[in-house]
C-alpha cells in the first residue's frame, strides 16, 4: 500500500521547459514520438505514464489491447498538447511571473504531508529509494509540478479576465445538473442576507489636513526625493507601503475608476497630480507601461478618523435600521449609504459564519425576514465598520436543487467555453503535428 501511494505521488508530468523541449532522435532512441507542439515534443511514454497514474488513482482504464485504450490515449494526448500550448504561451507573456516562494511553500507542505503518511523522513526516503530516487530528486519533481500548475492558473486568470462573454442555454445547465446531481452532497443550512455597511466619515478639516500632507509629499517627489522611500515612511496603504508603494502590473478593472484614469493617463517615470478616491489621496508614479497595462507605485494619505466620527456613524446606522424597518428597501439604502468595498448581499452556510468578523455571530439565531444590527466590527486594518443586516432567507439543510446551483453551473460552463475558445486560438497559431 505504501509503495502504491509513493508511485502515485511520483507519476507527475514533467512539463518544465527542459523536459518538453528535448529532441527525439539518434540511434539510442527507443521511445515513439506522438506529437510535435511548437518547439516541443511529446513521446508515447509520457502519455502512458499519465494513463498509469489514472489507474493507480482508481480510475477504470482499459488494457492496451482493448480498442478503447487508443481512444483514451488520444484523449490524454490532447490534454497534454493543451497544457503545452498554455505553457508555451505563458513563457512569452511577461506579465506571468511565478512566485517561487509560494512554490517552495507548497512543496514543503507536500513533503511534510508525505513524511507524516509514511511515518517519518526515513521511511519516505526508503520508499523513494525503491523507485531509484533521492529526496532531493523527488523535491525537484514536485517543484516542477507545482510550478506548472501555478503557470497554468496565472495564464487563465490573466486571459479569462477579459474574455468575450459566452451564452449558456438553460438546457445545457440542466444537463450538467443531471450529470452532477448524483455526486452532490447534501446542501448545508444556508443564510441569505442583504446588508448596508457604514464607514465612519472624516470631518472636512481632517480631509483638508490629509490633502495638505499629500501636496507636501508631492512637492518633495517633484523636488527629486526617492518615491519608494517616501512611500515606506508616509503611505497609509498597508498592502504596499513596505514595498515602497509598489502595486505591480495591473490592467483596467482592478483599481477604482479615479485611480485608473490617472494611472492610464501617464507614462514611464511620470508622476500625476494628486488623485482623490474613496480611500484618500493618492500620488501615483508609473514605472513602466504597455498597451492596456501599467506598473506603478503610489503613496496613499488617508484622512484621520476620530471617535466623534465613529459616533456619527453609529447614529447613522441606527437611522438606517429605522428606515429599513419602515419600508425603505435595502438596495436603496445601500446605494445611498453603504461602503462600496463591502458586499451588499451574501449567501453562505451557517457553518462558515466563522469566516466573517466575530460580531456577525449574532446571525446564528437569525430568522427569515429579521433585521439584525447594528453590527459593529473592525477590518484587519483596524478601521471600524457598522453593518445593518436584513435576513432574506434561512434555508434548512437538504438536497441541492437546480436553482441552488444554477449560478455556479453557469459560471463553470461559461469558463469552460472560454477556455475552449482560448485553446482554439492557441492551436490556430501554433504548429501541431499529431502522430498516432
Amino acid at each position: 500500500m505504501l509503495m502504491k501511494r509513493i508511485r502515485l505521488a511520483l507519476l507527475v508530468l514533467a512539463l518544465g521547459p527542459s523536459a518538453v523541449s528535448a529532441q527525439v532522435g539518434g540511434p539510442d532512441v527507443v521511445d515513439r514520438l506522438v506529437a510535435i507542439v511548437g518547439d516541443s515534443v511529446v513521446v508515447a511514454t509520457q502519455v502512458q505514464e499519465e494513463i498509469q497514474r489514472m489507474a493507480l488513482g482508481g480510475a477504470p482504464v482499459p488494457t492496451p489491447d482493448d480498442p478503447r485504450y487508443q481512444e483514451l490515449f488520444r484523449q490524454i494526448l490532447d490534454q497534454y498538447v493543451d497544457r503545452l500550448l498554455i505553457l508555451q504561451a505563458a513563457a512569452r507573456d511577461s506579465l506571468i511571473q511565478v512566485d517561487e516562494g509560494l512554490i517552495e511553500e507548497r512543496v514543503n507542505e507536500r513533503i511534510e504531508q508525505l513524511q507524516s503518511e509514511f511515518g517519518g523522513q526515513a521511511m519516505l526516503q526508503q520508499a523513494l529509494a525503491a523507485e531509484a530516487l533521492t529526496l532531493a530528486e523527488y523535491r525537484e519533481i514536485l517543484t516542477n509540478e507545482a510550478r506548472t500548475e501555478n503557470i497554468q492558473q496565472l495564464y487563465f486568470q490573466l486571459h479569462l479576465r477579459d474574455a468575450t462573454p459566452v451564452d449558456v442555454s438553460e438546457d445545457e445547465l440542466r444537463e450538467r445538473f443531471q450529470e452532477a446531481s448524483a455526486q452532490l452532497s447534501q446542501r448545508p443550512r444556508l443564510l441569505t442576507m442583504r446588508q448596508v455597511v457604514v464607514a465612519p466619515e472624516p470631518t472636512e478639516s481632517a480631509v483638508e489636513a490629509a490633502r495638505a500632507e499629500a501636496e507636501s509629499l508631492f512637492e518633495r517627489v517633484q523636488a527629486g526625493e526617492d518615491f519608494a522611500e517616501l512611500a515606506r515612511e508616509y503611505s497609509d496603504d498597508p498592502g504596499s507601503a513596505q514595498l515602497g508603494g509598489d502595486l505591480g502590473w495591473f490592467r483596467r478593472g482592478r483599481m477604482v475608476r479615479e485611480f485608473e484614469d490617472a494611472a492610464f493617463g501617464i507614462f514611464d517615470g511620470l508622476v500625476n497630480e494628486i488623485v482623490e478616491t474613496d480611500f484618500g489621496f493618492h500620488i501615483i508614479k508609473v514605472e513602466r507601461y504597455r498597451a492596456g497595462e501599467r506598473q506603478a507605485r503610489h503613496i496613499l494619505i488617508v484622512p484621520e478618523k476620530t471617535d466623534a466620527d465613529l459616533e456619527r456613524a453609529r447614529e447613522l446606522a441606527d437611522d438606517i435600521l429605522g428606515q429599513a424597518q419602515t419600508g425603505t428597501t435595502m438596495a436603496e439604502l445601500a446605494e445611498s449609504y453603504s461602503d462600496p468595498a463591502a458586499p451588499d448581499s451574501l449567501t453562505f452556510p451557517f457553518d462558515q459564519l466563522g469566516e466573517l468578523p466575530p460580531e456577525y455571530g449574532v446571525l446564528r439565531s437569525a430568522t427569515t425576514g429579521q433585521y439584525v444590527g447594528p453590527i459593529e466590527y473592525r477590518l484587519p486594518t483596524g478601521e471600524s465598520r457598522i453593518a445593518i443586516v436584513h435576513v432574506i432567507e434561512v434555508r434548512e439543510a437538504g438536497a441541492y436543487t437546480f436553482e441552488d446551483v444554477k449560478a455556479q453551473l453557469t459560471a463553470q460552463v461559461q469558463q469552460e467555453k472560454q477556455i475552449e475558445q482560448l485553446l482554439a486560438a492557441l492551436r490556430a497559431r501554433t504548429y501541431i503535428d499529431i502522430r498516432m
